[in-house]
């Protein structure tokens, strides 16, 4: 295993927005305040999410997006990436397996990270 002081650059891997504030934000901002560069690529728009009925399933991407952004900001993240896959039905296919990969290769790192079953 590495030491973190080894790593300029975290790349974190998420199906929903919000997976990694709860699985590793404390992690992220131990990282980010000791000049470790991360970014999010949060692969589904959470479309699936949220339960107002006063709010049109429409517009859920779009608060999901900026709700992801701010909490992304409090612990010192600045680079998120959606791709924008629909919520519940994602599939293991060569569009993802694509899409992961450019975002990979865009940020040129090799400290990626991912939660276990996504």
């Amino acid at each position: 295993m590495l030491d973190d002081a080894a790593w300029s650059a975290r790349l974190a891997i998420m199906a929903h927005p919000d997976d990694v504030d709860f699985g590793a934000a404390g992690t992220i901002a131990l990282w980010t305040k000791s000049g470790v560069e991360v970014t999010y690529c949060i692969v589904t728009n959470g479309d699936a999410g949220g339960f107002d009925p006063a709010v049109p399933r429409a517009e859920i991407p779009l608060i999901r997006q900026r709700e992801q952004r701010a909490a992304a900001a409090a612990v010192g993240v600045t680079d998120v990436v959606f791709l924008g896959y629909p919520d519940g039905r994602l599939t293991v296919t060569h569009d993802l397996r694509r899409d992961i990969s450019r975002v990979i290769a865009r940020c040129g790192r090799s400290g990626s990270s991912a939660a276990p079953g996504t």
